[in-house]
């Protein structure tokens, strides 16, 4: 085995699953936002791939040291997140969809997991709108957190035929984030902050 391990989890997220981790960092490929720069199909594509080699590289890892239930979670785990993900289409709003699809390469201090209840229907609300308005929030909480810090993020996805919403839950020192901006058109948001947690709220029509 070799005695690098490159893998998007962190040490400590690693420790807790059992494996003692050799070398864990997050690459360059990782940890570089793309900020303002436009995300090319290429560039997603290469993403995927570096993420998808990262999954299969801590599945043989779990396999090396013998540790077959944990290889076979890893695996139900990877699946599962790929059919939450593949739900988002369901929820009618395509360039929000891709702002969630996107949302660990662009802010990577967020280790995110995703859980999507969505029913298809027709969308009132300005798709353009809700993605400006996710980017100027998450832009602005990106630099409020604390670099050495880990940020256990969930994200729910939530939508009936007639009303949608998305909840973020980000475990962490968020002390420093500052208010949101009022949202524009029908958006309803909401927001709480405490020391080791920050939730934030977006729900629409």
């Amino acid at each position: 085995m070799s005695e690098r391990f490159v893998h998007t989890e962190s040490r400590s997220q690693l420790a807790k699953k059992g494996v003692k981790v050799l070398y864990c960092k997050y690459d360059e490929l990782a940890v570089k936002r793309l900020g303002n720069e436009l995300l090319t199909t290429a560039k997603a594509l290469k993403f995927a791939r570096h993420d998808f080699l990262n999954e299969l590289q801590l599945i043989l890892l779990y396999i090396d040291l013998g540790k077959i239930p944990e290889a076979k979670r890893k695996i139900l785990d990877t699946t599962d997140n790929m059919r939450q993900m593949s739900m988002l289409e369901k929820l009618g709003l395509p360039e929000t969809e891709i702002w969630l699809t996107t949302f660990a390469w662009n802010y990577n201090p967020f280790a995110t997991t995703m859980t999507c209840d969505i029913v298809t229907g027709t969308r009132k609300t300005q798709d353009a709108t809700v993605v400006a308005y996710l980017k100027r929030v998450f832009d602005q909480a990106v630099n409020a957190v604390d670099a050495g810090y880990e940020y256990e993020t969930k994200v729910e996805v939530r939508a009936s035929a007639t009303d949608w919403c998305i909840a973020f839950t980000v475990k962490g020192n968020m002390t420093n984030m500052q208010p949101i901006p009022k949202a524009e058109g029908d958006m309803i948001v909401e927001e709480a902050l405490s020391s080791h947690q920050w939730t934030f709220t977006i729900r629409g029509r």
